[in-house]
């Protein structure tokens, strides 16, 4: 039997973290197409089909960069926190 690694070990945390943020980079910019498209181009604004689609799929890669722009953040930001100082 393989022992579970406890939530405090570094390899586990990183693999949470690429975890969540393959998920969130996943849903995140799906579920904003559909509901751009649904609710905002097609319901509130009656846009034409094709019209839509497209301004749905500008409004998808827009959050896709920023949730990407989010996970590069916190690479650097986790990756700069775990330099040892030197100290003197």
């Amino acid at each position: 039997m393989i022992p579970r690694p406890l939530p405090d070990q570094p390899d586990f945390q990183a693999f949470r973290t690429v975890f969540q943020y393959c998920f969130i980079i996943i849903v995140v910019p799906v579920a904003s197409f559909f509901g751009a498209k649904s609710i905002v181009f097609d319901g509130v604004l009656g846009l034409a089909r094709v019209q839509s689609s497209v301004y749905s799929a500008i409004v998808t890669v827009v959050v896709l960069h920023i949730v990407l722009g989010f996970y590069i953040h916190r690479a650097f930001l986790s990756d700069t926190l775990q330099k040892p100082t030197k100290q003197d």
